[in-house]
């Protein structure tokens, strides 16, 4: 827990956390309805607040995304990808590379990540996806199909939706 701490942002009626260390953001989550509830879902509750300019802005970023807001300055948010494996960490890469708009499989991801055959990995790696919406795990779908997603497939779609993956 040392080195770390969490910041909450409020806006339209929802709080959105990240919990930040000195190499950037560690974990964030999508908007909830309470920042009681946000500060949960990042697993934050015992770490010291933070109120940092430069926290709120990535959150404010973070907010964006997860409204459907194009954010053009995603490459400025230095993430925290420790307590990743390098497979791990080549599976997210692999996944911020997947543009807005659009979707790849999980067999695709891993060919990206230099990790041909390995989709059930990279299955595995999006499902314990502790930087979304930011790493863009709702873009990586089955082959046959829209696959899951941990906040359920509806909102899977109305992310890919906002994001004008599906036509409407």
């Amino acid at each position: 827990m040392q080195g770390k701490r969490v910041a909450v942002l409020q806006r339209d009626g929802k709080c959105l956390a990240g919990v930040f260390s000195s190499s950037g953001l560690f974990a964030t989550t999508l908007p909830r309805k309470s920042c009681i509830e946000a500060i949960r879902a990042v697993k934050g509750s015992s770490y010291e607040r933070s109120d940092s300019k430069e926290d709120l802005k990535v959150l404010d970023a973070v907010f964006d995304i997860a409204e459907g807001i194009e954010v053009s300055d995603l490459n400025k948010i230095d993430l925290d990808l420790s307590e990743m494996t390098e497979k791990q960490r080549q599976v997210v890469l692999a996944t911020l590379s997947i543009p807005r708009g659009e979707t790849a499989t999980y067999g695709e991801v891993a060919r990206k990540a230099g990790l041909p055959g390995a989709a059930r990995f990279v299955g595995n790696v999006m499902a314990t996806n502790r930087l979304y919406p930011l790493v863009p795990c709702h873009r990586v779908i089955s082959s046959q199909g829209l696959g899951g997603y941990g906040l359920g497939i509806k909102k899977k779609i109305e992310l890919l939706r906002r994001e004008g993956a599906f036509a409407e």
